[in-house]
């Protein structure tokens, strides 16, 4: 038996063309209309977040005048914060002066040693001492009241009180603090 296209009736035409057309169709949606459709949403989710990432530059650039003010203001404070912390050569009239004022406050110092410190600030040199004297109440407090005082260069770390005499109402103390002066080491702050 042969096939004949001439025998076919036209129900069983319209019949094959549904078919292809449902096929033709099928085929359409599957491999050119739904993948379009990923496509435009995937376009869609870029073009939401470059909107994003826009709206966050343009906000930078609007802000960026005063971050620039900002950051010469605070590269100002630090040049001037350099500029008011002694040398790394000035440390031995520091700890001279120091002495001086210990004796000015009425305590005796026992001993004067240097340690380490850690610090992380670019031309700034951390250096821990610690020193330990002997003195009343009252002239202990004013000694360690003096430490507190010292410029923003220096900072206590601890304080130790003990009490050697306790027959009256200014009792002897043994005091130990340390503390860490902060030093400049690099070029002259104020040329920059």
């Amino acid at each position: 038996m042969s096939f004949n296209l001439r025998n076919l009736r036209q129900r069983d035409i319209a019949i094959i063309v549904v078919v292809l057309s449902v096929v033709a169709a099928a085929l359409w949606y599957f491999y050119m209309y739904q993948p379009s459709q990923d496509r435009i949403a995937e376009l869609e989710a870029d073009i939401q977040r470059l909107e994003t990432e826009i709206r966050r530059g343009e906000d930078a650039r609007r802000n960026l005048p005063d971050l620039r003010l900002a950051v010469a203001l605070l590269e100002e404070e630090r040049r001037v914060f350099l500029s008011q912390l002694p040398r790394e050569s000035e440390v031995a009239a520091l700890i001279d002066s120091l002495r001086v004022s210990a004796e000015g406050a009425g305590v005796t110092v026992r001993s004067f040693s240097q340690g380490t410190a850690q610090t992380n600030v670019q031309d700034v040199r951390a250096i821990g001492f610690s020193v330990s004297a002997d003195g009343t109440f009252v002239e202990s407090m004013g000694f360690i009241d003096l430490l507190e005082n010292l410029q923003r260069f220096t900072k206590l770390n601890t304080v130790g009180l003990s009490v050697t005499t306790d027959e009256s109402d200014d009792p002897g103390l043994n005091t130990s603090v340390g503390f860490t002066v902060y030093v400049f080491t690099g070029a002259d702050p104020g040329e920059r």
